[in-house]
Formats: C-alpha cells, structure tokens, sequence
C-alpha cells in the first residue's frame, strides 16, 4: 500500500500500518552535555543493540525515578539529532488536558508489559510486517492524536493493548499524549 493511499484510511487504520509502539526498559540515564533540559537514555528494545533516544523530561523525573522502569517507544520515528546527539524514537508520555505550554509531564511507564511487546489500538493485530516499517515523520505521527481518558492511553476510542494488557496513566488521566 502507498503512503497516499494509507492517508486515505480511517485514522485507526493509518495508525496501525504507520506506528510501531515498543515496550523498552531504560538501562542508562545521562544528562546531556549540551543541554540542561534533556536526558540521554539507553533502552533495552528486545533488540540485539541497545537504543538511544533524548527526551526533555530532567524538569519532571531524576535519573532513579527512571532507570529500570519500562516505557513506550515511539519504535519506527523518523531519528533526529538533539544538541549533537542522535535519538532514535521518542517516549510517549501524557499531559494535563488543558496543558499548552508543555508544563506538565507524566511519563508513561509500562512496567506491567515485557519488553519488546508492540502495542496496538484493542480489536488491531501488529502487523507481521511491523519490522520492515519505514520511520514516521514527528508531524504524521502527531497528526495521529492520542490521549488519555480515564486513565487509559487511546485513539479513536480505541485503548491501546498489548498481551492483552492495557497502556494506563495515573497522573493525566484525562489529557493528551505525545
């Protein structure tokens, strides 16, 4: 299928066959060198290689609120550099519903999913060609809107799961996701 014709589908239907969510586990903390706002984490994604990625989350979380716990990558993001440093994904994490100014942050920890679970909106099977994924651009993948509503990370009213579990919020359970 074209990407033209993908952006033809149902938001739901755009979602699966563009975005890989990825359950990994933060290995390694790192204040970046050239930036106080921004973490350099390491990430365990069940593949070979560990993984990198920059997130702007030092004004919410220390390093050992971090390290250990399982997050959601952002898998198949088109990689960026931040400050010199390559990330390669983005973590998803939830906001206050009335939240524009990006002052509020929860982290959305998976620590209930082993690593390397794909997640996927309830009723959508992973693709079996999710591994051959082209990256998502950052504005696609947000065009994609996800939120969270009664605690629970959805799209299109659809919750998103993974072995039969479910991406939860405990903080911004009512907001948006990015």
């Amino acid at each position: 299928m074209t990407p033209e014709e993908i952006n033809k589908l149902p938001v739901l239907d755009q979602f699966n066959l563009r975005v890989v969510l990825k359950v990994s586990k933060i290995v390694k903390v790192e204040q970046h060198p050239g930036g106080s706002m921004l973490y350099i984490l390491t990430l365990n994604t069940g593949d070979e290689e560990p993984r990198q990625i920059v997130s702007s989350i030092v004004p919410f979380y220390k390093p050992e609120e971090l390290l250990n716990h399982n997050i959601v990558l952002v898998y198949n993001l088109k990689p960026a550099n931040f400050r010199g440093v390559r990330s390669n994904g983005m973590l998803l994490a939830a906001s206050e519903g009335t939240d524009e100014e990006h002052e509020t942050c929860e982290v959305l920890f998976a620590d209930n999913m082993d690593v390397g679970t794909i997640l996927e909106p309830e009723g959508f099977e992973v693709p079996a060609d999710v591994d051959t994924f082209c990256f998502v651009k950052p504005e696609k993948f947000f065009s994609l809107p996800l939120y969270t509503k009664d605690g629970f990370v959805e799209i299109e009213g659809k919750k998103l799961t993974g072995n039969g579990k479910y991406l939860e919020a405990h903080v911004y359970k009512n907001g948006t996701v990015g």
